[in-house]
């Protein structure tokens, strides 16, 4: 499972518009040990999952990846590479 990193109060209404970025004022608090580059887990202030992103130290914390619970691997790649694909 994924380390966590928490959000301030009522900095999730972005989020639930499904903007990608969370800014590094938007957060409350990490778990211990995340490194630069680590996918994390974004939790509201209320304890609920709301993201999965990249995180990066920086005024944008954390690229969101997905709205939904899911991990981050090779078949996750793969299907965003060919969902692009198709588009062109």
């Amino acid at each position: 499972m994924y380390k966590q990193v928490y959000l301030k109060p009522r900095k999730q209404e972005s989020l639930l518009r499904f903007h990608p970025w969370i800014f590094s004022g938007a957060l409350a608090g990490m778990d211990d040990g995340i490194e630069e580059g680590e996918v994390v887990r974004v939790i509201t202030h209320e304890g609920q999952f709301i993201a999965v992103g990249h995180y990066q130290i920086g005024s944008i914390a954390v690229r969101v990846l997905s709205f939904r619970d899911i991990t981050i691997d090779g078949a996750f790649w793969r299907s965003r590479l060919e969902a692009a694909r198709l588009m062109r």
